[in-house]
């Protein structure tokens, strides 16, 4: 391979899925997420693979939705780890 080249590194594909998503939920609700970089660190140090990751994601949309919520919001950590336990499990 040559030396210019960059391999897929699995850890980056994870990380760039789930910044998406949040960055997605961002748009669909039109929000801030204000601890978007955090709670990407816990999924991406949490879970096993991109399955997984959309799975808290899509609980996080939903949380999202159920609640209305609008403007600048942040999503509560343990939350984001409770979503993770139940994905990862």
């Amino acid at each position: 391979m040559s030396p210019n080249v960059k391999e897929n590194d699995p850890a980056d594909d994870l990380q760039d899925q789930v910044l998406s998503q949040l960055r997605m939920i961002e748009v669909s609700h039109d929000l801030t997420i204000t601890n978007l970089t955090g709670i990407a660190k816990i999924i991406i140090a949490n879970v096993e693979n991109k399955s997984q990751a959309l799975q808290v994601c899509t609980a996080i949309n939903t949380w999202i939705a159920i609640n209305a919520m609008q403007g600048n919001i942040v999503v509560p950590e343990p939350l984001v780890r409770k979503y993770v336990r139940r994905a990862i499990s």
